[in-house]
């Protein structure tokens, strides 16, 4: 059989389980164990040492500590009191609200590293107070899915750990370079609701007039939010100024989280098991994958594939940018039906030896790879943000609700992965600045 045919019934035996349902992780594998079996036995001699060496590289020490602060902030309260400052200070402005739920979003996704915790988090607190004030659906859906999208682009941000896990490139740098892009998008989302609500005054109410709060009610909301802002800018300066490694700034941060809330009160032992148990489930499933897809990417080089795909994707017309644009359309695509996880564990590894080829700098395209991710978490009709917004929101809020809601944040996603695209600066100048 030709390895043409072999790659491509390599690719559609994948697609064809996980569209029947396999856990991604036993897609992966199984995938591998049958044509190592039939084309390649030899291969099958790699398989069992990747369940070893896998959950022993260093750098994914970070992962559960991260996982393990964001859960307990998460679970402490924080986002009411964060949401309570935002309504507090900007409620009175038309679409205050909706633009808070994107500030607070930010935030809550440099404590978590990843995209639930805020989209869901939020879609139960600020979803309900956003109706009690009569803002459109529309603008109230769209601020809570785009803004919690943000985690996945917004350091200590999990896919970027896993990204440089696989393309071999410093994850303080990916840290630095994606956020610039992130707080470029959070500030397009508030800008677009700003200018939005301030045209129709009847997509985001300001506040009744009789809300108001003294300066002292505002200063206090804000301080009661302080020591989880400093958190952060303690954890990532620690990286950033090359203080600590990674792991350390996680096993500090994890630390702070833990001690933050025994000195709010708010560490029970639901907190600390809820937490636990979200972190183990969180860390197991991103394991597997990342053992599944070094397995599937073992006996793909080993059938030659490889060096099939390689050859077929730097003789394609358009040159560099048009390789690029291909490998974000396929990101996109992959995106509708598959978590961010899995699409670098699968991804990573088959493009970077096209980006060592062109010589692109890989911390730019892994910018560009996790701003794509997020586009792709909120397109419908199989975007995750999608399906984990509509879990949480109240039964009369239909499916079609939740796709609308997003056509304007998808074209700001996409214009702001245009600019990366033309302005890599965007993305390289804390990272080159800092080095």
């Amino acid at each position: 059989m030709s390895i043409e045919l072999i790659t491509l019934l390599y690719f559609s035996c994948l697609f064809f389980g996980l569209f029947l349902g396999l856990p991604v992780a036993l897609g992966l594998g199984g995938t591998a164990v049958i044509f190592a079996a039939i084309f390649e036995p030899r291969s099958l001699l790699a398989i069992p040492s990747a369940f070893y060496y896998t959950p022993w590289n260093q750098v994914l020490v970070t992962v559960p500590l991260f996982l393990f602060m964001g859960s307990l902030i998460r679970f402490s309260g924080i986002a009411e009191a964060a949401y309570d400052a935002v309504y507090k200070l900007i409620g009175h402005i038309p679409g205050g609200l909706a633009m808070g739920t994107v500030k607070v979003c930010t935030i809550f996704a440099a404590i978590t590293g990843i995209t639930p915790p805020a989209t869901i988090t939020m879609g139960q607190i600020a979803y309900p107070s956003m109706m009690k004030y009569k803002y459109n659906k529309a603008i109230a859906i769209g601020s809570i899915g785009a803004g919690g999208a943000l985690g996945a682009l917004i350091p200590p941000s999990v896919p970027f750990i896993f990204y440089g896990l696989l393309a071999k490139v410093s994850i303080g740098g990916l840290f630095l370079g994606g956020l610039l892009p992130g707080l470029m998008l959070a500030s397009f989302y508030i800008i677009y609701i700003g200018i939005r609500c301030r045209i129709q005054p009847h997509m985001g109410p300001a506040t009744p007039p009789d809300e108001k709060f003294s300066v002292s009610e505002k200063l206090q909301a804000l301080i009661s939010i302080w020591p989880f802002m400093l958190l952060i800018f303690m954890v990532l300066g620690a990286i950033w100024g090359g203080i600590a490694t990674p792991a350390e700034a996680a096993a500090f941060g994890a630390t702070g989280a833990f001690f933050i809330n025994i000195i709010y009160r708010k560490l029970t032992w639901k907190v600390l098991r809820d937490s636990l148990e979200t972190t183990v489930k969180l860390t197991g499933m991103g394991l597997w994958i990342l053992i599944g897809a070094n397995i599937y990417l073992n006996v793909f080089n080993s059938l030659g594939c490889q060096e099939l795909v390689t050859s077929l994707v730097l003789g394609m017309p358009g040159g560099e940018n048009g390789i690029l644009l291909m490998m974000m359309f396929i990101i996109l695509l992959l995106g509708m039906v598959m978590d961010d996880w899995a699409i670098i564990m699968l991804c990573t590894p088959l493009y970077i030896p096209i980006i060592n080829e062109l010589g692109i700098d890989k911390l730019w395209f892994g910018v560009l790879f996790i701003v794509n991710i997020q586009i792709a978490y909120l397109t419908p009709p199989f975007g995750f943000v999608l399906f984990w917004l509509k879990s949480v929101l109240p039964p009369d809020v239909s499916m079609g609700d939740v796709y609308k809601s997003v056509g304007p944040f998808i074209l700001l996603q996409l214009l702001g992965l245009t600019l990366i695209f033309i302005f890599p600066q965007i993305a390289l100048w804390l990272p080159n600045m800092l080095k």
